[in-house]
């Protein structure tokens, strides 16, 4: 039985946004054979440059956390300090990405049964087989090899995300992948009633007071809850629900973003980055302890986190569509790095605990040299790529790494038949007419690639 089937897509930026967009694959069919589809893929190349930011963000995050090893308050605590607040925009833009995503794939009628399915075979393998690892070798403090935990350690791993220090964002985005369904139900009500900004701005306001409350708590109650706390999905809720926002009014988006001046959503960032960082800083300063940050400091600093987050996620759009229209080495390598920005946060820790320990045993300076941080920097974003690209190749490397089955870009091969046609033009519009029973054909960006894969899809 033959089945042609396409995705639905809202309209889509002018500078061709990024991520494949996936058919409903197939209807079930009496015999329960493999049905044949052809699959609408649009690849939004500019998210590739944001995974890759915010990637760096991650590592530079990692790093620079160790500014508590200083012996004293000094310049390159401080520094470190800055920069380990300022880059924790990281895990706010993975987010964004992933309600962009989510919604471009799914959206208007589509399985959620099958929807489980994929989000469970994305993110469960990488989870459980990084979590097992580093239950076995802990990267905090010296790397070593450990004996094999008990059950009851093991299961509070898989909960809280504490088997390393970077897990603990797969227990929101799982939640936030259960609830997506009902997340984006909502969202359509409120947008059907011309409402979405309210219930954005209802949602900021919200998580601003559900993470000032997870830091009372923690004081009052025990540090436990607010591991619990900053873990639950309200901790991110905005962020998740902006980027469906962004997807479903493109347009709207695209004229804001064109309407804004660089310069100055540059001069907000950095106003941002001045304010946050201060909140933490002026403390260290005051008390010449890195004990000084109390409870007001938390809470004033979540209240005024999304006041430099929000003017950061359109600074980084910016630099993406600057990049993705000027191309040159700098922009392929931006992508590529996004590309395999997956696999590089799994790894990353792993990498930094084995490059300390080679860089003490070859330089003897360790954690409280300040030239130890722009080395090991470097060195881990390097490295860590060098390994996810290296090993890409190799069996189940992609499921635990979360590579692509399509390699993003025209030009490469898939496991289907490729046929790349640019997009915008009227060979595209041509090229789908000859492929009849592809109905309503979407808004397609005015760059980027277009892709018909004619593939097996298991029903």
């Amino acid at each position: 039985m033959v089945r042609w089937c396409s995705t639905r897509l809202p309209p889509l930026p002018a500078a061709g946004f990024i991520y494949p967009g996936f058919a409903n694959e197939g209807s079930i069919s009496p015999s329960g054979r493999h049905h044949r589809c052809v699959v609408l893929v649009v690849w939004i190349r500019e998210l590739e440059y944001l995974r890759g930011f915010a990637a760096l963000a991650v590592i530079a995050v990692h790093i620079s956390m160790n500014f508590t090893r200083f012996p004293a308050v000094n310049l390159p605590s401080l520094l470190n300090l800055f920069i380990y607040i300022t880059a924790h925009f990281a895990v706010p833009v993975f987010i964004f990405i992933s309600g962009w995503v989510l919604a471009l794939r799914y959206s208007g009628a589509y399985s959620v049964p099958a929807y489980y399915r994929r989000r469970a075979r994305t993110i469960l393998p990488p989870y459980l087989f990084f979590t097992a690892l580093y239950l076995l070798i802990p990267v905090e403090g010296a790397i070593r090899v450990a004996s094999l935990p008990e059950p009851g350690a093991v299961a509070s791993a898989l909960l809280m995300g504490t088997a390393a220090y970077h897990l603990w964002f797969f227990v929101v985005i799982i939640q936030l992948y259960l609830l997506y369904p009902l997340i984006v139900r909502i969202y359509e009500i409120f947008d059907r009633a011309g409402a979405a900004l309210f219930l954005l701005l209802a949602l900021l306001f919200c998580q601003v007071l559900w993470n000032m409350g997870a830091h009372a708590l923690g004081a009052f109650a025990g540090a436990d809850w607010y591991a619990i706390l900053a873990r639950a999905f309200p901790s991110h809720l905005f962020y998740f629900v902006l980027g469906i926002h962004v997807l479903r009014q493109t347009g709207w988006f695209r004229s804001a973003v064109r309407s804004l001046s660089p310069a100055w959503v540059v001069v907000a960032s950095g106003a941002g980055a001045l304010l946050v960082g201060s909140v933490w800083v002026a403390p260290m300063l005051l008390n010449s302890s890195f004990s000084g940050a109390t409870l007001a400091v938390f809470c004033i600093y979540r209240i005024l986190e999304p006041l430099y987050y929000i003017p950061v996620i359109i600074v980084l759009i910016m630099a993406a569509l600057r990049l993705e229209k000027t191309g040159g080495l700098l922009a392929d390598s931006f992508r590529s790095f996004g590309e395999h920005s997956f696999g590089i946060y799994l790894i990353h820790p792993i990498i930094i605990a084995a490059l300390a320990a080679v860089w003490a045993s070859f330089t003897g300076q360790s954690w409280t040299d300040w030239v130890t941080y722009p080395v090991l920097f470097l060195a881990t974003a390097a490295v860590s790529y060098g390994a996810v690209r290296l090993a890409a190749p190799l069996p189940y490397t992609g499921r635990l790494g979360g590579s692509s089955r399509f390699r993003r870009g025209p030009g490469h091969r898939a496991s289907g038949r490729l046929l790349p046609v640019p997009a915008g033009s009227g060979a595209v519009r041509r090229h789908l007419t000859t492929v009849r029973r592809i109905p309503r054909l979407p808004l397609l960006p005015e760059k980027g690639y277009v892709f018909i894969v004619e593939q097996q899809a298991p029903v």
